[in-house]
């Protein structure tokens, strides 16, 4: 660990990695786990208890978060307690996380998103600026959350009863997007910017509208860039960041399959 810095407290509960970098001002609570080669910068909590500390603190235990290897959490994020993030993940700044969220490998997180707790993310997805993410969300793998979009889970506010919504594999949800409670969006779907998606979403679905409805098959889009091609499924013509990176992704997936 490096403590090159000022007001930084960390749990003797805590389990830190090799070659951890702890940024100033920043806490590390009881039954904190982060893997080896992580930087949390300035000002952040990890492992913030949850409400039942405040009302019983002598019987307490913290539940255990855990942050895999590689991260790079920048400054004021909160990090609840009881949430599970894999290898690689990369936040922007004043992320909230509430507890017992389920966040994968190769993750993005960015700037001012709010995430409540029991949610989970899939592997290699992308949450971008200011997106909140209501309870009981169920985000896929290569998913990427463009900003200002909201998911709700409230179906008659206010009632007792929260419904979470899904987003299935490789879709896309664009900018000031709102998902309403209990909706599913299948694989490979394109939902336009400022839709409201009030009823599910077929996969490989063109989305969009006040309520937001099938326009076309995405795979009849054609691409802005090669002319003749057709631009979705977009990881045939994606790979920044992705694990086919630099390689066919059709050979990827077929390598994959057999594994």
């Amino acid at each position: 660990m490096k403590f090159n810095n000022k007001n930084v407290y960390v749990s003797p509960k805590a389990i830190i990695g090799k070659n951890v970098k702890i940024g100033d001002n920043t806490t590390i609570y009881d039954n904190v786990v982060i893997g080896d080669n992580s930087i949390i910068c300035n000002d952040c909590v990890i492992g913030e208890p949850t409400g039942q500390y405040y009302k019983d603190m002598d019987n307490y235990e913290n539940p255990t978060t855990t942050i895999g290897e590689n991260a790079m959490v920048r400054s004021h994020c909160i990090i609840y307690a009881g949430s599970v993030f894999g290898a690689n993940l990369i936040t922007g700044h004043r992320v909230t996380i509430r507890e017992k969220a389920v966040i994968g490998r190769n993750c993005l997180i960015s700037t001012l998103v709010d995430i409540q707790g029991n949610c989970s993310i899939g592997d290699y997805s992308r949450i971008y600026s200011n997106v909140h993410i209501g309870e009981l969300t169920k985000i896929g793998n290569y998913v990427m959350i463009f900003p200002y979009s909201i998911f709700t889970n409230d179906p008659q506010p206010p009632s007792n009863q929260l419904i979470g919504s899904e987003i299935g594999d490789y879709s896309i949800i664009t900018i000031h997007c709102c998902v309403l409670p209990g909706v599913k969006v299948g694989k490979h779907c394109l939902i336009g910017a400022n839709s409201v998606l009030s009823r599910d979403i077929e996969d490989f679905s063109f989305a969009m509208g006040s309520p937001a409805k099938k326009l076309k098959d995405i795979r009849t889009i054609p691409s802005k860039i090669v002319e003749g091609a057709m631009h979705y499924p977009w990881p045939f013509n994606f790979e920044r960041g992705m694990p086919w990176e630099g390689q066919d992704y059709n050979e990827w997936l077929n390598h994959n399959i057999k594994e």
